[in-house]
């Protein structure tokens, strides 16, 4: 016999991989809705959602420079004062 906490992570990994599923089949019918007169509006939420990455991807590279500037400029801030 399995115990209850058992069984609950075994239903939540079970939730988890149906709805990667249910996504992954979302993608497909938003392909095939592609082929119809939606396909403005899923290029323009595609399109948003890509735009919406790249922005996050180049915050996150401006940040990284910066960390590396600083930490390359005032690296002896890094060091503890009693050392």
């Amino acid at each position: 016999m399995l115990n209850e906490d058992t069984i609950e992570q075994l239903t939540q990994m079970m939730e988890k991989l149906a709805h990667r599923v249910i996504r992954g089949n979302m993608g497909v019918a938003a392909d095939m809705l592609c082929w119809t007169p939606l396909a403005p509006v899923i290029r323009a939420s595609r399109r948003t959602r890509i735009e919406d990455q790249m922005h996050a991807n180049r915050l996150r590279e401006k940040a990284s420079i910066l960390c590396e500037e600083a930490i390359r400029d005032h690296a002896d801030l890094l060091t503890p004062a009693w050392s």
